[in-house]
């Protein structure tokens, strides 16, 4: 019997079971017990009570097991096994300022500006950059809504000759806190596999730990003895910048081989991004009565956009090896589209115009992350 099947037993034991167990112990025809009579009145306080204490037992069971522990009773499990909840993160932005004459603008750290909407996003500049008049930026709000602005950024405070505020793009995106789901995953790993003095459970957790990484894969000795290939997707499980890779690069192993970062003295760690692999697709939609395909698409694309996302969510799934493996199933991509409303049959799905499924390279010299490319429709 599992934690969820004795919480549900134990919900058996409500008020109507109590006070129907406590009735039944009356001599049957001397004494009225219909609802409202005296001996009810004076055995439903009781009944209600220890229902109520049953269902604190109930939760108090269920949050003492990892597998239905949640929210901070999850986390008491989870540092048992060394394991903290990953935090939210905030994301790291690059925008550009410019006066009337478009000159640069010179800020200083700390300055302030905000995004344009209702719920405004605030953003606070950390450093310049290379580039005259550009500058990261730092939301101030964590989690994924620090990655949903570009566009034009105000002024929390007045700064004179100002012209031209705006976010260029995420350089880092944010990440939300992790969820209970998450959490219990990794605790459950914890009884299946060791992490210990850089074996790749041990990269996979650290790596996977580090502000800005959503994802990664690891490969040992691919270019020989000591060697180490991380390659890694960011918070939003797309292709990482080259200053995401250059700040993971920097924790791990900054110089190579010499154990400056977390890893081992003798190990040379490369930390890279995988390549973008493009996917257009092909296809046929027959739209049900009251839909065009026309007026289809966007939810089509919708669809399609969030079909390669799942693909990629799954990127750094392994198997009892550690090895990598992707197949984008053109089956897969017809019950995803069956999903849209007015879509009533989809057919011959090809992918980069050919009729069949696609496998992702992944070797430690090549690592292929698919994206959408062109939509067709024929």
């Amino acid at each position: 019997m599992n934690p969820e099947e004795i919480g549900r037993q134990l919900e058996q034991y409500d008020f109507d079971y109590f006070m129907t167990s406590a009735l039944d112990k009356i001599p049957a025809g001397t004494t009225d017990t219909r609802e409202g009579s005296v001996i009810y009145d004076a055995l439903a306080p009781a009944c209600y009570q220890m229902a109520e204490f049953v269902m604190q037992l109930r939760n108090v069971m269920l949050e003492t097991f990892t597998q239905t522990a949640t929210a901070g009773y999850l986390d008491l499990r989870a540092e048992e096994h060394g394991i903290k909840r990953i935090a939210a993160t905030n994301a790291v932005v690059r925008g550009r300022f410019a006066k009337d004459d478009e000159t640069a603008m010179e800020l200083v750290e700390g300055d302030r500006f905000s995004s344009v909407g209702d719920n405004p996003i605030y953003y606070t500049v950390i450093q310049s950059l290379e580039s005259s008049g550009e500058y990261s930026l730092l939301a101030e709000t964590p989690g994924q809504v620090g990655n949903q602005y570009v566009g034009t950024l105000l002024p929390i405070d007045n700064y004179n000759g100002l012209a031209t505020a705006e976010l260029l793009e995420i350089v880092i995106p944010a990440r939300d806190e992790e969820t209970d789901d998450s959490l219990r995953e990794r605790i459950l790993k914890t009884y299946q596999v060791n992490d210990f003095g850089g074996n790749i459970e041990d990269y996979i957790n650290f790596t996977s730990n580090i502000d800005g990484v959503g994802a990664v894969q690891v490969y040992p000795i691919w270019a020989g003895g000591g060697t180490v290939k991380l390659v890694i997707l960011n918070n939003a499980f797309d292709l990482p910048s080259q200053t995401l890779i250059d700040n993971v690069q920097n924790l791990i192993s900054p110089t190579a081989e010499l154990g400056y970062g977390i890893a081992p003295i003798g190990h040379a760690v490369t930390v890279t991004g995988p390549s973008r692999k493009n996917i257009d697709v092909r296809l046929h939609v027959d739209a049900a009565v009251g839909y065009t395909v026309d007026s289809l698409k966007p939810q089509i694309l919708s669809a399609l956009q969030n079909y390669f996302l799942q693909i990629r969510k799954q990127w750094s799934a392994h198997n009892e090896l550690y090895q990598y493996q992707q197949t984008l199933y053109r089956s897969q991509v017809i019950v995803a589209l069956l999903q849209v409303d007015g879509v009533a049959n989809v057919t011959d799905v090809r992918f980069n115009n050919l009729a069949q499924d696609i496998n992702l390279v992944m070797s430690g010299t090549l690592q292929e992350c698919a994206h959408l490319g062109t939509v067709t429709y024929v």
